[in-house]
């Protein structure tokens, strides 16, 4: 199982740096984020990271859509248009930088705007554009399980899948089984810990994630996917404790240990 690893970790370094300290660490494939909210740090925008990814001989997982203003795609607004137009845009870029896979959210928030058809068409749209480019559209889950299930009840697509994030369950839905309930569109996981009472993003054991019962449906679904990580050291100050190597050694021995129970 390769291992992959988002290449926001919580260190501020330029795009390439961060990709070198990645690859020499170990790891075989890397998720991104596709979006210029972050140029300066990044160093580049994002049009020029699959390159960088791609010349250290490492894999592009797949891409994160922005997620900031997703609300609006269940509003009658401009704003929810240009949300639309944004994501088809997106898909177009995906197909020309070839990435298969783009992670999406579909609501923000404790108290979103009720799923609606409005939303539900421009999920249409951005499926059909996906299916015309062989992108897939991984839905991740959040807060509210219930969108999920609508979109899914009411869109059927090979290229419709799931990311599980491990975190979020933990700490927003604990008795919502996602990898038993979307196993069948399982394409990208987001792993990563936390106390159970707020998203922290931690290193898997730092946390309270029952990670026995995660890996053994894993392998019950027989998923053979990357084993991948989203972890983010800006949650909580590590920095007297590991550098950014460090973190990411820490990192690859804590998946080996995923691999192990």
């Amino acid at each position: 199982m390769d291992l992959c690893i988002f290449t926001w970790f919580g260190f501020r370094y330029p795009f390439n740096e961060i990709i070198k300290l990645i690859k020499n660490a170990g790891f075989q494939s890397v998720m991104t984020w596709w979006g210029n909210e972050f140029i300066e740090t990044d160093g580049l925008p994002k049009e020029k990271k699959p390159e960088v990814i791609r010349k250290n001989n490492l894999i592009l997982e797949n891409v994160h859509f922005p997620f900031s203003d997703i609300n609006n795609i269940w509003i009658d607004s401009v704003n929810g248009q240009e949300l639309l137009n944004n994501f088809i845009e997106y898909i177009d870029e995906c197909k020309t930088h070839e990435i298969p896979t783009a992670v999406v959210h579909v609501s923000s928030g404790d108290n979103p705007p009720p799923f609606n058809q409005l939303g539900l068409e421009r999920f249409k749209r951005i499926i059909e554009k996906a299916e015309k480019e062989n992108i897939n559209i991984a839905l991740e889950n959040l807060r509210k399980p219930e969108y999920l299930d609508f979109i899914y009840e009411n869109i059927k697509s090979e290229k419709l899948k799931f990311c599980y994030d491990s975190g979020h369950e933990n700490c927003f839905t604990p008795n919502y089984n996602f990898l038993n309930k979307y196993n069948d569109k399982l394409v990208a996981l987001h792993l990563h810990d936390n106390d159970g009472t707020k998203d922290q993003h931690l290193l898997p054991f730092n946390g309270t994630i029952n990670w026995k019962n995660i890996m053994e449906k894993l392998r019950n679904i027989e998923y053979k996917g990357s084993l991948a990580l989203e972890i983010d050291s800006q949650f909580i100050d590590i920095s007297k404790e590991y550098t950014a190597e460090g973190y990411l050694l820490e990192a690859k021995n804590r998946m080996y240990k995923l691999m192990d129970i």
